[in-house]
């Protein structure tokens, strides 16, 4: 395709759908991060459980139905079920992962295991629509990343329904390491490979237009393998098979690393635009892999447990973890979503883009850096610096989307 020239899905609608309603569910998200980071409030259980989904389900995963339609649509030929099935599909999840958050709130398991019912389907549906749409495409790399994600991410909502099941008092035959193995293929596996192909596919639009290449196929199938085997190792409590995540998920990365960094350093670092955001989230990939991996070797090593436990991992390494994932990776590229299908930098606010950038990052990084440390008072600093940015973005793209119609990604040259 030439430059200039643009991707058209025809989905503009559904995709901005999903787009504001995952802010709007990330809004409860961010309030409560701030005040348990500052440590002003001790929350309960139920609603720390809450504040994890909302920003996994309700931000992220939200996000990434609208990154599906909008990769897998665009410049495609649709009809019959194909057709119809988005929209429905999108208020379908959005109604499910909300009240699948709400019933994290109100900490009933019956209306939990109801809400994980129902999110399961509208995973399943996506994922039904993204594997019909992939047999009509050319199967690029970033296409290759969001099919293998999707995979992984109806693996982990199958997992969540049989632990909802499990703790309702039902399939009790099943070990109690279901209870650590359900968020380990979402983590290690599907954010991963999702941030990678939206990464991708953004800081090198023309991509999408080749198939994968034997690099690309290895860089979706060895981190995919990698989600697998440490979620098996987890629940065998297997040291070996844990211990095969290690080559496969670095290899996969530093595939990734290699074939992306031109386009990563030729991002316009300095500029109020999107391909920073996407950029960004390639180093906050690599950080996050390496803390991980730094947890396997740890692990293996006898440092939680022997044999490994996954139970005995300290707070502060998952939360550090999490927190480079969820928003170094995985927020960055679904504001970079947000700004374009918000037509770009507009008039309103738009210092609002370098104050989500910096604000937003330099926050995240603090606040991780605090969580290693453990000290608190490097968390409490950041927090507020961090959750501030997230919230001045949200505004300000909340208003950039109700006034565009923008339904087009431009393609680089």
């Amino acid at each position: 395709m030439a430059k200039g020239e643009n991707i058209v899905t025809p989905f503009g609608a559904e995709v901005r759908l999903l787009l504001q309603a995952a802010m709007a569910i990330f809004l409860g998200t961010v309030v409560i991060g701030i005040l348990n980071g500052l440590d002003v409030i001790d929350f309960e259980h139920n609603t720390l459980m809450a504040h994890v989904h909302a920003g996994t389900l309700g931000w992220i995963t939200l996000g990434f139905f609208a990154a599906c339609l909008w990769l897998f649509s665009a410049g495609q030929p649709l009809s019959g079920w194909r057709a119809r099935t988005p929209r429905p599909l999108s208020w379908g999840g959005t109604v499910a992962i909300a009240f699948y958050v709400v019933a994290f709130y109100s900490g009933n398991l019956t209306a939990r295991l109801l809400g994980g019912i129902l999110t399961l389907i509208a995973v399943v549906g996506f994922f039904a629509w993204v594997v019909a749409q992939s047999r009509r495409v050319r199967l690029s790399t970033p296409h290759l990343g969001m099919l293998a994600a999707a995979t992984t991410l109806t693996l982990g909502a199958v997992l969540g329904v049989v632990l909802g099941i499990w703790l309702k008092g039902g399939l009790q035959f099943l070990p109690e390491e279901f209870l650590v193995s359900h968020p380990v293929p979402l983590i290690v596996g599907y954010l991963i490979l999702a941030g990678m192909a939206i990464s991708e596919w953004r800081l090198n639009p023309a991509s999408v237009h080749s198939p994968a290449s034997r690099a690309g196929w290895a860089q979706v199938a060895l981190p995919f393998l990698g989600g697998l085997v440490v979620t098996v190792g987890a629940v065998l409590n297997s040291e070996i098979i844990i211990g095969l995540y290690v080559p496969l998920e670095v290899t996969g990365v530093v595939i990734y690393v290699v074939r992306l960094s031109r386009h990563v350093l030729r991002a316009a670092w300095l500029a109020g635009n999107h391909e920073r955001l996407f950029a960004i989230s390639a180093f906050f990939l690599v950080a996050n892999v390496g803390l991980f991996t730094y947890l396997i070797v740890s692990l293996l090593s006898g440092a939680y447990g022997d044999p490994p436990d996954f139970m005995l991992i300290p707070v502060w390494l998952t939360f550090a973890m999490d927190h480079a994932m969820f928003i170094g990776v995985l927020t960055n590229v679904l504001f970079g979503l947000v700004y374009e299908m918000a037509g770009g930098r507009r008039s309103f606010w738009p210092w609002a883009d370098h104050v989500l950038f910096w604000g937003m990052n330099v926050g995240v990084v603090g606040f991780v850096v605090g969580l290693i440390m453990q000290e608190a008072i490097i968390k409490q600093v950041f927090t507020p610096i961090m959750g501030a940015s997230i919230l001045l973005a949200m505004v300000t793209y909340t208003v950039r989307l109700q006034t565009s119609t923008a339904t087009s990604i431009p393609v680089k040259a």
